[in-house]
């Protein structure tokens, strides 16, 4: 067994016997959290129904949760429940490897964890090894993945909902690595499907594609057990010019303790721009006087946010337009899921606020810095919103949480918050699941 295979597969052998510090359970059960609530807020999304009716037509026999839509085979609820939770693009963002974990991590333990019964305790584990898994994987290759054109959820999430269900299965650690290499073989998603339905469904089909790798693996198959070592697959197909090779796995931190979480329903990428335009309105500037406002941003943020002339034709393409998220926020809007609903219609204001602005690269601006400047004067923001430094807490999550899933909870909503800050004690998720079989339909 190779160096790193050997790492993250003893890793993934010894969950069931890993005693978890109280603060990463509860930064586990905050990542559950915020699945549930972007998972709810995206009820009418086309691309979950679409999604979740296909699975439903496959009438496969399970006992996973559908999100909105019954019960399924473990692999077809994960499926329809990670692209639910990445409709919104509203799920956390592990930075490190520009990957949206919880959405298939979350999505690949739930389903696999009630298909064999699993107990609370045990899933919070398995997500835990999941995320910790795909954070070492992804560490040093997310952003150059990206740069390239990868979609590091459904590379790195992949990884990581492999792990999770190799976890619940207990699979060894020889079956547990060829789970992972299972799962990184099918290495797939492009940041050319950013604005479409094609992103939220890199995360499904993460999802989907980690547990059958582990149910695969717990049945002998195997995979090519050396591709996460450096040079030996997996970096050198995501990074083809070899200016980077995967770095050599220890599990010596928690890195689920530096998971970012958004405030915004947007790319991540804009957030410190969304930030630094928010500023401005304590200024009470006349947004119809200004005849200039230059954003500062990342090269990343260019390449994947700039494009845009904030114009956007669908509230996917939006999502993705730096310059229309910037004028959302400099029009007073909060930049939320409700600013992004169909039927789309462009607001023509916001729209000509948005013409204003030009974007540039700026060497000094990384992911979660940017500045921006409106006739001259300049707001920067160092750590946006939500990043380690600046993190989003309990009290944030409760705000976030209630904006999405009071609209269909109702009066409910802060009961089904209470219960999943307790997560593990073994009745949770049966009062949970009744609560979310209700808004089927």
């Amino acid at each position: 067994m190779t160096a790193n295979g050997h790492a993250v597969a003893e890793f993934i052998a010894a969950t069931r016997t890993r005693i978890l510090p109280p603060e990463v359970l509860d930064a586990a059960r905050l990542c559950l959290t915020d699945w549930i609530g972007v998972a709810i807020g995206a009820s009418t999304e086309p691309a979950g129904r679409i999604v979740r009716e296909t699975v439903a037509g496959w009438r496969s026999a399970g006992r996973s949760s559908v999100v909105f839509g019954g019960t399924a085979a473990a692999p077809f609820a994960a499926l329809a429940n990670g692209t639910l939770a990445h409709c919104l693009d509203f799920d956390d963002t592990y930075v490190d490897a520009v990957t949206h974990t919880s959405a298939p991590v979350w999505a690949a333990t739930l389903a696999l964890g009630e298909d064999i019964d699993a107990t609370e305790a045990d899933m919070l584990a398995a997500f835990v090894t999941g995320f910790e898994v795909a954070a070492r994987v992804g560490h040093g290759l997310g952003q150059a993945a990206t740069a390239r054109g990868w979609h590091g959820t459904g590379v790195f999430g992949r990884i990581g909902a492999a792990a999770a269900a190799a976890a619940l299965l207990q699979l060894d650690a020889e079956k547990a690595l060829n789970a992972v290499a299972l799962a990184a073989t099918q290495t797939s998603g492009l940041t050319a499907s950013f604005g479409t339905m094609a992103k939220p469904f890199h995360a499904g089909k993460a999802a989907m594609d980690g547990i059958l790798s582990a149910q695969l693996a717990a049945g002998g198959f195997v995979g090519a057990v050396g591709i996460l070592e450096p040079g030996a697959g997996l970096d050198n197909a995501v990074i083809q010019d070899g200016s980077l090779s995967i770095v050599p796995i220890e599990f010596s931190d928690w890195r689920i303790l530096r998971n970012s979480f958004k405030p915004y329903a947007a790319c991540h990428l804009i957030h410190p721009s969304i930030d630094a335009a928010r500023a401005f309105l304590a200024r009470r500037i006349d947004l119809g006087s200004i005849e200039t406002i230059r954003a500062d941003v990342g090269a990343l943020a260019v390449q994947m946010t700039g494009s845009g002339d904030g114009s956007p034709d669908t509230p996917l393409a939006g999502k993705f337009d730096l310059r229309y998220c910037v004028a959302l926020a400099l029009h007073g809007r909060d930049v939320s899921a409700a600013d992004f609903r169909e039927p789309w219609a462009l607001d023509a204001a916001v729209a000509a606020t948005a013409s204003k602005i030009a974007v540039y690269n700026h060497p000094d601006m990384g992911f979660a810095s940017a500045t921006v400047s409106i006739d001259g004067i300049a707001e920067h923001v160092a750590v946006a919103k939500g990043h380690p430094g600046n993190p989003i807490r309990w009290d944030d999550m409760d705000a976030k949480f209630g904006g999405l899933a009071t609209p269909a909870l109702q009066n409910r909503t802060g009961t089904l918050f209470g219960l999943l800050r307790h997560f593990g004690n073994g009745t949770v998720l049966a009062e949970a699941r009744a609560m979310l079989n209700s808004l089927q339909g």
